[in-house]
């Protein structure tokens, strides 16, 4: 969860203990979880409305495009681009 290892969460609890004390850490611990399961309720919301906002043909296609732009050169790409435009316009 959060890319964090054990050691790293006892860490954050130990300094919560010490921080808030131990009548107060379970009280702040559950309403750090409640919050992030509103968080959570609220992007599977908004990932919900996306998926049925945009159709699945196009979201194919944005994902295609950013697919080329992260594995090509953008230079040649925009390039490549501009010389078929060229092109096709002249001919």
């Amino acid at each position: 969860m959060f890319g964090n290892g054990m050691t790293e969460w006892l860490l954050v609890f130990v300094v919560g203990l010490l921080v808030l004390g131990p009548e107060r850490l379970p009280a702040v611990i559950r309403w750090v979880g409640r919050l992030a399961g509103r968080a959570k309720g609220m992007l599977a919301e908004v990932q919900q409305e996306l998926s049925e906002s945009v159709p699945a043909d196009e979201l194919k296609e944005l994902s295609d495009n950013v697919r080329t732009l992260r594995t090509s050169n953008v230079k040649k790409l925009v390039r490549r681009v501009v010389v078929d435009e060229v092109e096709r316009k002249q001919g």
